[in-house]
This record gives C-alpha cells, structure tokens and sequence, in this order.
C-alpha cells in the first residue's frame, strides 16, 4: 500500500501546459496594466500621487511592482503569497483580493548578445485580506527631533541653519551645502529639508542639477514624507511636468526607477540613524 492512497482527489493528471498558458496570460496581463497605468499617471495627478503613497510604503519593490499595486490595491500595507503567509500560521481569507506581481525569474541571453531577466507572475494578498488583520501593528511615530536628526545623517552634505534666506531651505550644489530658514514650523522644516536632500542626492548620484530634478526631489521628499506620517496636504499634483504627458513609457518608468533609488537611499540612512541612536539611548537607559 502506498503512502498516496490517502489522496481522493480523482485521478486527473495535472496538466503542465495548461499551467505554463495560465501564467503566461497573467504575465501579459501584468505588463499591460502597467502600460496602461503609466498611460494614466502621466497625465492625472491623482494616480500619480497614488503610486507614489505605494512606493513610499513599498520602498523595497520595484517601479513595475509598485505600480501594480498601486493598480490593483493601493490601500495594501504588508504583501506575501499564500504560502508565505501560512508557514507564519496566518491564513488568507477564502474570498481574498487577488494582487498580482512580478518576480525575477531566469537569465536569459538577447539576440545582441546581452544579459536580461524573465519574470514570472506572482498572486500575493495583503495582511487586510487574512486572519491577522486583527494584529496589525501601527507605525511607532518618531519624534520630529528623531526626523530630522536622521535626515541631516541621511544628506550627502552639511545642513546648516541660517536666519536670511527666501525659501524654507536650499541645496547649493556650488558649496555644497543645504542652508535651511531658522524660525520654520517642524513639519515646514522637515519637508523642506526632504526634497533639498533628495536634491542633493540627485546632484552626487546622478549629476542632475538642482532645477532638473525639482519635481523628483518633490516627488521624493512626498513619499518620505508619507512614510513617517509628516502632513502631506500641502503637496500638490495637480499639474504634472509638462513632458510626462506622452511620454515613452519605458522612459517615463526611468525617471520613477531614479526616484525609488533616491527614496532608498535616503530612507536607508535614516533608519541607520534612527536605530543607532536607539541604541544609544537604551544603554543610557540602562546605566
């Protein structure tokens, strides 16, 4: 007697073929989505605001992903495929929302002799969409001090207060130094030193000047924002770079690939410098 006699399922073979199409249809559709969102969010500021809340969120995953889920479920907060969740003893819910993503496959090598990655479709559910939705933890809310603290850490140059100057702050690229106003509210503060961060970041990473990557740096400094919980109703989308619209999707998905890589950055070096200086203040604690 084998083992596989406790199986019922019937005898139906499982057909490779079908399952290689199935996936295959899910990938086209995913690529299509994303055309067809970039078409969209290159002319409405509202969707364009939305894929950059999921960016900010997800600043992990890729420009094609975070606009899948911005597509598909903007709202998500913490995404993971069935199995995933399960080896964690959480269960997705039967009638769960469906996200689908893409993730790196095989190499393969072009007619021209280069290197590229296939991807296959990938179905994920957000945390809403199982039985740890009652567990969820809210963001610990760090202190405007610990903020900007960790920007300053995060800039590739000084930041140094001063009591004349026009706008809240500005990255000089000719002395490499952000200046910010003295007298500024905390959340003015922070913002503004966000984007001439980002600003300055895009001058040393990319070499684009401070007016080039303005709307970057605004685009940048909004999901940083978002991300610590700063008020972002003073951010408006409402009229988009002029050059966006109709612009070559393959192109415009470069630009947002150059935001994600700054907003990595940036958040990276802070969170160093937030837990750093948790650190710090545990062992003082302890003393």
């Amino acid at each position: 007697m084998s083992i596989y006699d406790v199986f019922n399922g019937g005898s139906k073979p499982f057909d490779k073929a079908e399952w290689a199409a199935q996936k295959q249809a899910q990938r086209k559709e995913a690529y299509e989505l994303i055309d067809n969102t970039c078409a969209e969010m290159m002319i409405s500021g509202d969707s364009f605001r939305q894929y950059l809340d999921v960016q900010g969120r997800f600043d992990r995953y890729s420009v094609a992903n975070a606009i899948l889920v911005s597509a598909q479920m903007p709202e998500a907060t913490q995404l993971k495929d069935y199995n995933t969740w399960k080896q964690s003893r959480v269960y997705v819910n039967k009638d769960a929302q469906k996200v689908v993503i893409l993730e790196p496959s095989k190499e393969y090598t072009r007619d021209d002799g280069t290197k590229g990655i296939s991807y296959n479709a990938k179905v994920v559910y957000d945390i809403s969409e199982t039985s740890a939705k009652e567990r969820m933890q809210p963001q610990e809310q760090k202190s405007m001090r610990e903020l900007v603290s960790a920007l300053i850490d995060a800039s590739p140059v000084p930041c140094v207060p001063v009591d004349d100057l026009e706008l809240p702050a500005y990255y000089d690229s000719s002395q490499q130094t952000i200046f910010v106003k003295k007298g500024l509210s905390e959340e003015v503060l922070f913002i503004s030193m966000a984007k001439e961060v980002s600003a300055a970041v895009y001058d040393f990473k990319y070499n684009e000047s401070r007016d080039t990557s303005d709307f970057k740096s605004f685009c940048v400094a909004y999901m940083v924002s978002s991300r610590y919980g700063v008020d972002t109703k003073g951010f408006d989308f409402s009229r988009l770079p002029r050059e966006y619209d109709g612009m070559d999707t393959q192109v415009f998905k470069g630009e947002l690939g150059t935001m994600r890589d700054v907003l990595g950055e940036i958040q990276n070096d802070m969170y160093k410098s937030m837990e750093k200086n948790k650190s710090a203040r545990n062992k003082e604690q302890e003393r």
